[in-house]
């Protein structure tokens, strides 16, 4: 989940970086960024410690990406440890990728289902979903013994649900409607 600043540095980036053909090298190189500057606890340590100037840790971002990340990845990275807000790379990166993936008409859908389905279930249903969402679909299972039966899908903040469970509570919404 993304917060609203980390939204729009994503959207503002990936908005430059489409206007100069770059995008897919830009998504490339925020994740890398991101991995670099936050897997290693010394790091985000260093990052977060607010009794280390701007100057030094924007010389350290400089000499560890200048010249090997696209230009607004660096812009973007000054930009963050400007505002204290480097923290905000992990989202930015995530919120990115969901913007390229938009770009490139393809959805990503988590779908819940009681037990493990068959190879000619999850095509059925990548079909529907392909269908009903107008773009292709990147389909990702879980197993969730809690649904009585059905599926569950969710995608972009959007669920759609297809469950044994919320035929009933339709069911059981238009038998109250009927007395």
């Amino acid at each position: 989940m993304t917060t609203l600043a980390g939204r729009n540095y994503a959207r503002a980036l990936f908005e430059l970086a489409a206007a100069g053909g770059i995008s897919p090298a830009v998504e490339q190189d925020v994740r890398a960024a991101c991995a670099a500057l936050f897997d290693e606890a010394d790091v985000r340590a260093f990052l977060g410690n607010r009794l280390i100037g701007r100057t030094v840790k924007k010389r350290v971002v400089r000499e560890a990406f200048e010249g090997s990340v696209q230009q607004p990845v660096l812009v973007l990275l000054y930009l963050l440890v400007d505002r204290g807000r480097t923290m905000l790379l992990g989202e930015i990166a995530e919120e990115y990728e969901r913007l390229s993936r938009i770009a490139r008409g393809v959805r990503k859908v988590t779908l819940d289902t009681a037990f493990p389905l068959e190879n000619e279930d999850v095509d059925r249903i990548t079909r529907a979903l392909e269908s009903s969402l107008q773009a292709r679909v990147e389909l990702e299972t879980r197993i969730t013994p809690a649904l009585v039966g059905g599926v569950r899908a969710f995608s972009e903040g959007k669920e759609i649900e297809l469950s044994v469970e919320a035929r009933l509570r339709g069911l059981h919404s238009r038998l109250d409607r009927q007395r």
